[in-house]
């Protein structure tokens, strides 16, 4: 491999091999036909990991870099067929990717809002709580809306696909409204908390600090947008979900096979 740099790689620091999905044809071949995927050792020589450098928020996860210089990997490292590694990094991307984000941003969002009900019940405000307060309340009721779709959408989607069949729309959608939402709660609780939630050590800060790292990876809200529009109009004529979930159930073994 010529020297190169993947840059916002998943827990980089931590991993024993890397994925990687590099060039393999001659120029003007099609990217679809043009991309292989290696399975790269940390220890390999020419392999060189950054130092890890913590990020906005999500500390218990981090996206660091990675530097080859001439790596050789054997052809038992190689991950699928020659030139397919456009689909191994669309298996990446949709059957792991875009449900795991979704399911994030899902968590952070409940966590969001049971962190601001349990805050409003519990402050007095002249002969009762905030939660009294008919403003504070329909602040929380859009919170409670979004958090429900959110919901709704993630599981939808994650069933579709445990099921096999084609549901790369609504893997976007749950990615890219289930980030979105939760954002807009997100904030929503900073503003109810008022000064409180400017506490560095108050966990408020910390969701609204993690939220914002469901945003780029699986491709972000614009390219979200884009796939989406494709639905709309009857151009999404590659349902990858369809496609690798078969090939996914085919490579598991038989259960009832002696």
């Amino acid at each position: 491999m010529r020297p190169s740099s993947k840059i916002h790689i998943g827990n980089s620091h931590l991993a024993g091999a890397h994925l990687v999905v590099a060039r393999t044809a001659e120029p003007g071949v099609r990217t679809s036909q043009a991309l292989t995927a290696f399975m790269v050792e940390s220890d390999r020589p020419g392999l060189s990991v950054a130092d890890h450098r913590p990020g906005l928020g999500l500390h218990g996860f981090s996206a660091g870099r990675l530097d080859l210089d001439h790596v050789r990997v054997p052809e038992d490292n190689m991950v699928g067929e020659i030139g397919q590694g456009l689909s191994v990094a669309q298996s990446s991307s949709i059957l792991y990717g875009r449900p795991n984000l979704a399911a994030v941003s899902l968590g952070i969002h409940e966590a969001v809002v049971a962190t601001t009900t349990a805050q409003l019940k519990t402050r007095s405000r002249y002969r009762g709580t905030l939660s009294d307060l008919p403003v504070l309340r329909d602040r929380i009721g859009g919170m409670e809306a979004r958090l429900r779709a959110g919901r709704i959408l993630a599981y939808q989607a994650v069933y579709l696909l445990d099921q096999g069949l084609p549901c790369d729309a609504d893997l976007i959608n749950a990615k890219f409204l289930g980030h979105q939402w939760a954002v807009q709660s997100a904030q929503d609780a900073m503003e109810l908390h008022g000064a409180h939630a400017l506490d560095r050590d108050y966990v408020l800060q910390r969701l609204w600090r993690d939220i914002q790292h469901t945003y780029p990876p699986a491709g972000t809200g614009e390219v979200q947008r884009i796939r989406l529009a494709d639905a709309a109009l009857d151009e999404d004529h590659i349902q990858w979900s369809e496609r690798l979930a078969a090939k996914a159930a085919w490579a598991r073994p038989d259960p009832t096979a002696a």
